[in-house]
């Protein structure tokens, strides 16, 4: 279902793309990245060699096979001159055809240890392909709204660009009737131009990481996109305590470094039993030698002549047990690089409970940062429209007018950016929980 979801919104993307316009919601970014992220592909190879690796274990137990084959020209180089010698003719040769087959295997409790080894390294592929995955739609998601918040500041500036200029305009019929002075006009018009700069340079950082989210996705850089989303928030009644003591445990950190001391104490185990534990090695060796085996056309069976070979020998060390033996020093290393394993661990179970607690308390302050900044912006839109009918009406000067389209214009930008510091400490929270929706989360408890 995944997969034909997948494909379904490639195909509207091409659809889309080649009518020069893609419509393109959070979610579908995010498939998209995940579908088509060079990063994300990379992971997904060497995921697949891991699994290549774990599901072809069995052949620890394939013996180790050679074959060979021989051609041998025998004879004498120099006849003996004493002719009373029976000596055979130097321009006659013997030929010898040979041929054999070899097979070994070493056997030891290591092998099924190897076996498991090679699974765990599988399972920590999985974790790190789970933990780019995730990465990978916490970024484009902080992206895809990053552009969301630039596009409305944009036409925030925009408007006050056009509202500049409609004053000027205003400004300039007045003079021209004779009811303000040229320099309450050359002001209006100075103010309409100095609000394009701003906008410019808003517009030049707009398109930079549009060009970066592209990429991210995968898309052509002369792809049109249009972002149908919009900067809403949800909010949630979060408490620090019960989502650390929760889903601390959950982390992908924290599995990644369980999987990590994991698989080593399986290396450990595995190098002990290679150099401490008997091993059984068996050998069978065949061969087979034909010399001369055809005169004129027929074959002389008794010229043919083979072996056969088994051998099993049990080798049991003695000098990896000496303490501080080469063997006993990398078991000890072991050990220690173990605890050091454990101790990190710890250390991120203690990072990871000031990053949570961090997390709720911004979001905690996002969200009466937002109300008060929302509540500003009410204020100075009422302000401003109030000062904007007194100036047509004569009792307010154009700078009381520009003065109040400023703190408009700054509160509903610190709306905006509240909301996106909201919008981008959720998504941080929902990746230190290893969760794909805080709702869902929450449902859970």
């Amino acid at each position: 279902m995944r997969k034909l979801l997948l494909l379904s919104i490639l195909t509207s993307a091409l659809t889309a793309l080649s009518a020069e316009s893609l419509e393109l919601n959070a979610q579908n970014a995010v498939a998209l990245a995940l579908e088509n992220n060079l990063t994300i592909q990379g992971s997904a190879l060497d995921l697949n060699q891991s699994k290549r690796s774990r599901d072809a274990a069995w052949n620890a137990f394939l013996p180790d096979m050679s074959a060979s084959a021989g051609l041998e020209n025998s004879g004498t180089l120099f006849a003996d001159p004493d002719p009373t010698v029976m000596n055979p003719d130097p321009t006659e040769r013997n030929w010898t055809v040979t041929g054999g087959l070899s097979a070994s295997l070493g056997l030891n409790p290591g092998l099924a240890t190897g076996i498991r080894q090679l699974k765990l390294d599988y399972e920590s592929g999985v974790l790190s392909y789970d933990d780019a995955r995730k990465q990978m739609k916490r970024d484009v998601l902080k992206q895809y709204f990053n552009l969301i918040a630039t596009e409305a500041d944009l036409a925030l500036l925009q408007q006050n660009i056009d509202l500049a200029v409609k004053r000027y305009e205003q400004a300039q019929e007045n003079y021209n009737n004779g009811l303000i002075s040229e320099l309450e006009m050359l002001q209006a018009r100075v103010t309409a131009e100095n609000n394009k700069p701003a906008y410019n340079i808003r517009n030049t950082y707009y398109r930079n990481q549009l060009m970066n989210f592209k990429l991210l996705l995968g898309l052509p850089v002369d792809a049109e996109l249009e972002l149908i989303d919009e900067l809403n928030i949800e909010y949630y009644d979060l408490d620090a305590e019960k989502l650390i003591e929760a889903y601390s445990a959950r982390r992908l950190d924290v599995l990644q470094i369980n999987k990590n001391i994991e698989s080593l104490k399986n290396t450990r185990i595995l190098q002990a039993q290679n150099l401490r534990y008997p091993w059984l090695n068996l050998s069978a060796t065949w061969g087979s030698r034909v010399e001369d085996g055809f005169e004129g056309e027929n074959w002389k069976k008794e010229n043919w002549y083979d072996s056969l070979a088994f051998s099993a020998t049990l080798v049991i060390p003695i000098d990896d047990y000496i303490p501080s033996s080469s063997t006993d020093v990398a078991l000890k290393n072991y050990d220690d690089q173990i605890r050091q394993l454990e101790l990190q661990r710890e250390q991120i179970l203690d990072a990871a409970e000031i990053e949570i607690t961090n997390l709720v308390m911004n979001l905690q302050d996002s969200l009466a940062t937002i109300m008060t900044y929302a509540l500003n912006e009410d204020l100075a839109r009422k302000s401003f429209e109030l000062t904007t009918e007194a100036y047509n009406l004569g009792t307010r000067e154009l700078l009381d007018v520009e003065e109040a389209q400023t703190e408009l214009q700054s509160a509903a930008k610190n709306v905006l950016d509240e909301k996106y510091n909201y919008i981008t400490n959720l998504l941080d929270l929902e990746y230190a929980l290893n969760s794909d929706n805080i709702a869902e989360l929450l449902e859970e408890e």
